[in-house]
């Protein structure tokens, strides 16, 4: 009954989570412009100098002006993001011009994908619970826990001019102690696993640091860096901010693969209770090889399929390979897989070593 009640308090309070507004920043929200959302009723194609004209009919769903038709119009730009396909029905976000609380003007802003983002967390939710039972839920919890100390921990102390490294590594080593308290409790297995985890993330984090210094990355090659940059007069230690990404982007695999092992190592001392410490070690190192090569092809390709758009401009523009790896932006993908997946390889050694000694 207790685990009963255990699983509906975490079921509910994860529901509420994706089902609760919150923002990191301010909407747009004055006296004279506010953004709100609406449904689109009708909506009319025609053609200007070559070009498709969007005439919308909205009806908005918000208070104060929730049910209010209103008329807009919008141009797509074909090869940018407003070139979506606007449909009867579709849920779209609108910018409203007000004058003495009147509207004056309306603006298509973007599609309204929220409501399809809750259907598709709720779906991972219920497929958790499911097939992972309590632990499912568990593991639901522990990623939120560590999306929540990303938004409020690590960006609050590198916009307060925090070292973005240090920030890294104090949030990643809370998510880390956390994530394993939560998954498994405070044991001996869990205690290997997160020395053994924020060893490796640490490693991660010195062979960026050393070899991003050695190659002289700026940090600044990232189109949302540059808006950033131009946007904003916050100093932000931009190396510093790639250095410190490599290490939030290990955190996954580098638990993953801490956790196997030493689970497989504790599992073998309880069964065979004689197994000595190096045996235990030399197993456990035996079994991270087989782990090792999917989850380096895990890193790599994750990273890998964020830029496959511009594998795609390269290829057409016939860049010589040498030249286009030679680029800041392609370089530092290719920066952040290597050094992943480095600090990766160093922690079946590190956890064998580990576990072996406490199990």
């Amino acid at each position: 009954m207790k685990k009963i009640c255990k699983v509906f308090i975490f079921t509910y309070v994860f529901l509420f989570l994706i089902f609760f507004n919150f923002s990191y920043g301010n909407n747009i929200n004055s006296q004279t412009q506010i953004r709100t959302t609406g449904i689109i009723t009708q909506i009319q194609q025609s053609t200007q100098n070559g070009g498709n004209i969007y005439t919308i009919e909205a009806k908005l769903k918000k208070d104060p002006y929730k049910d209010q038709l209103i008329t807009l119009t919008h141009i797509p730009i074909e090869g940018t993001a407003s070139s979506v396909e606007l449909k009867k029905g579709m849920s779209v976000i609108i910018n409203l011009q007000l004058s003495d609380g009147q509207i004056t003007q309306a603006h298509f802003f973007d599609v309204d994908r929220r409501d399809s983002l809750k259907i598709l967390g709720l779906t991972f939710l219920i497929l958790l619970v499911i097939f992972g039972g309590f632990k499912g839920i568990r593991a639901a919890f522990s990623l939120i826990f560590t999306l929540l100390s990303i938004i409020f921990c690590l960006i609050p102390l590198i916009l307060n001019e925090v070292n973005p490294i240090l920030a890294a590594i104090i949030t990643s080593s809370i998510a880390i102690f956390i994530n394993f308290i939560i998954i498994i409790g405070f044991n001996k297995k869990s205690f290997c696993a997160i020395i053994s985890t924020i060893g490796g993330t640490i490693m991660s984090g010195i062979f960026a640091f050393y070899f991003g210094n050695l190659m002289a990355l700026t940090g600044i090659s990232d189109e949302y860096i540059q808006t950033f940059i131009g946007y904003t007069d916050l100093s932000i230690d931009c190396r510093g901010l790639l250095f410190s990404g490599v290490i939030i982007g290990t955190i996954g695999a580098v638990m993953d693969i801490s956790m196997s092992i030493t689970s497989f190592i504790f599992e073998m001392k309880e069964r065979y209770p004689k197994t000595s410490s190096s045996s235990l070690l030399k197993s456990g190192i035996n079994v991270g090889k087989d782990i090792m090569s999917t989850m380096a092809n895990t890193l790599i390709l994750a990273y890998a399929g964020t830029s496959l758009p511009l594998f795609l401009f390269f290829t057409t523009m016939n860049v010589p390979f040498l030249d286009a790896i030679n680029m800041e932006f392609i370089s530092e993908e290719i920066f952040r897989s290597l050094c992943g997946s480095i600090g990766l390889i160093l922690t079946i050694p590190l956890s064998s070593f580990i576990a072996s000694i406490k199990a």
